[in-house]
């Protein structure tokens, strides 16, 4: 993860709170502890942030993707306001397996082609299998956080192919990982 200038990261669980119900307004943000001061040492360091998500809801018409883009629009605002910048929210809203919806490889593909980024070194933070394999199919360091379903997804074992994981407490363990491995002088 060297020279990594680019963070990619799943929402629910690494970002905020897992809801058993969907997220269907601003309301329902709720931060992980540390999330906002996490992403503000990546802006602060130069790295740009970028979330990929599923958000199947979509598609089974929980929520519309008006009130989805309200949502994002409204997280990356309070972000914001804390000096923590997250550039773009990809998400798939999809049920049915596409290349865009995790475990597929597709709106990561998309985030490094649109940041021109390595992925070799950047790396990937989600709290699921699906996001390690994602990340894997991209080429991407995993970062596996213990928020949200980390746990009940590092007790349950992972394949061997998506090894290496660093296992990290958190979003802010993970990012004094990936801070740490920066060149100096950056």
């Amino acid at each position: 993860m060297t020279g990594s200038r680019l963070v990619l990261m799943d929402r629910d669980g690494v970002v905020v709170v897992n809801r058993r119900t969907s997220i269907k307004s601003p309301a329902g943000l709720t931060f992980i502890p540390g999330v906002p001061a996490a992403i503000r040492r990546l802006t602060t360091a130069g790295i740009k942030v970028a979330i990929c998500t599923n958000q199947p809801e979509v598609a089974r018409g929980i929520i519309s993707r008006e009130q989805l883009n309200h949502v994002h629009a409204a997280l990356q605002a309070k972000l914001a306001a804390e000096g923590a910048l997250v550039d773009l929210v990809l998400c798939s809203t999809s049920i049915t397996k596409s290349p865009c919806l995790k475990p597929g490889p597709g709106m990561i593909r998309q985030a490094l082609a649109h940041y021109d980024a390595d992925a070799a070194v950047t790396p990937f933070i989600g709290d699921q299998l699906d996001d390690l394999q994602a990340a894997f199919h991209a080429g991407c360091p995993r970062i596996l956080v213990l928020t949200g379903l980390g746990r009940k997804t590092l007790t349950g074992g992972m394949p061997d192919y998506v090894q290496p994981v660093l296992v990290a407490e958190d979003l802010s363990a993970a990012v004094e990982s990936i801070l740490a491995m920066q060149p100096r002088g950056r």
